[in-house]
């Protein structure tokens, strides 16, 4: 068991639970079951580490936490209390790239596109957000109403 922790300026998603039933392909790979419902785009997964902090009550907090080419965080990965912290030098040594010494090479992020909206489609939006039955409809949706995910 571990907790998924994924967050932007926007929203925060902590999900405590087993990454099983892993699904991966050429443009995207998932994580679906009842606990952790993830999907990933690992193309974009640029830079990962395995961290160990030491808290104040003298402990160990440790995490897989992984970013973008730009630097900015994309996901992270924390040991519970359930974890089977034994793995944990097994996984870190698994997935550990030679070299570690180098200096990161950060990549600019291109600038978002601007927000497409239309303010008198708003019934219109909400109409058609209340009938997803799963997130890969959202951006069929805003297609649809000529609007783009910023806009919507």
């Amino acid at each position: 068991e571990v907790m998924a922790l994924t967050r932007n300026d926007s929203c925060v998603i902590e999900k405590t639970g087993v990454y099983e039933d892993y699904r991966g392909g050429p443009h995207a790979a998932l994580v679906v079951n009842d606990d952790i419902d993830l999907r990933m785009f690992p193309r974009h997964w640029t830079f990962a580490f395995a961290v160990e902090k030491s808290l104040s009550d003298g402990g160990l907090r440790r995490s897989v936490q992984v970013f973008d080419a730009a630097g900015d965080a994309v996901h992270k990965i924390f040991l519970t209390i359930a974890s089977v912290t034994e793995e944990w030098p097994n996984l870190v040594q698994d997935l550990r790239l030679e070299p570690q010494g180098s200096p990161l090479a950060l990549i600019a992020r291109e600038p978002t596109e601007a927000a497409k909206g239309d303010v008198a489609k708003a019934d219109q939006l909400r109409a058609e957000w209340d009938k997803i039955t799963d997130t890969h409809q959202f951006l069929q949706m805003v297609r649809k109403l000529k609007m783009n995910r910023l806009g919507a």
